[in-house]
């Protein structure tokens, strides 16, 4: 696997996916520093999908988690951009819960492979396709956040202005998405360790 998202990139890639692809390396930067004191991703969720907003030029954003016991993916954080009114789709947000066939999110869980569309009204599920729609948000971005034994949650991050998918950005928010699982995993891991020990 590359050291960096920018490995990603090969040598017909365009200026935005190149300059998007940097971004993402540089949230993941960050968000190794949020999640090594706090170990659990929904405890620094918010500014996750904050970060992640800027970086690929979306206004809301939402973490699923998989709860494995009852095998659904359930939201535990959610965020917005000021300028967009998202108070509908945030409350049919936070009461959601998915399987693994419910949603583009439970597609993402199921199928490990990012989702990227323009359309959000065709490819997203009622009610919260037409709750984006009267928010302004006409695109969405999905993506696992997994390693090859475990799928820990899938990221949802929605925009006014979704530019087309190219195979180098496809590529960049999996490996994004996988290098943080692999975070996750290894302080799961150290954390057992400790307790172990103690």
């Amino acid at each position: 696997m590359s050291t960096g998202l920018a490995g990603s990139i090969n040598s017909g890639a365009g200026k935005i996916a190149k300059r998007r692809l940097e971004q993402l390396q540089l949230v993941f930067e960050r968000a190794a520093t949020l999640l090594r004191p706090h170990r659990e991703i929904e405890n620094v969720g918010s500014e996750l999908l904050a970060l992640l907003g800027e970086a690929l030029g979306c206004e809301w954003g939402t973490l699923w988690k998989v709860d494995s016991s009852a095998q659904r993916l359930k939201p535990v954080a959610t965020w917005s951009a000021p300028k967009i009114q998202t108070a509908r789709l945030a409350e049919h947000t936070i009461n959601r819960a998915l399987s693994p066939s419910e949603g583009t999110a439970g597609h993402v869980w199921r199928g490990r492979k990012p989702v990227w569309t323009r359309d959000l009204v065709q490819d997203m599920c009622l009610p919260r396709s037409l709750d984006a729609a009267t928010a302004g948000l006409h695109g969405g971005v999905w993506f696992a956040i997994q390693t090859d034994s475990a799928v820990y949650g899938v990221v949802e991050l929605l925009g006014t202005k979704i530019p087309a998918a190219t195979q180098e950005l496809l590529e960049g928010i999996e490996t994004f998405g996988i290098r943080i699982g692999h975070l996750l995993e290894d302080q799961r891991q150290g954390a057992d360790s400790e307790s172990r020990r103690s």
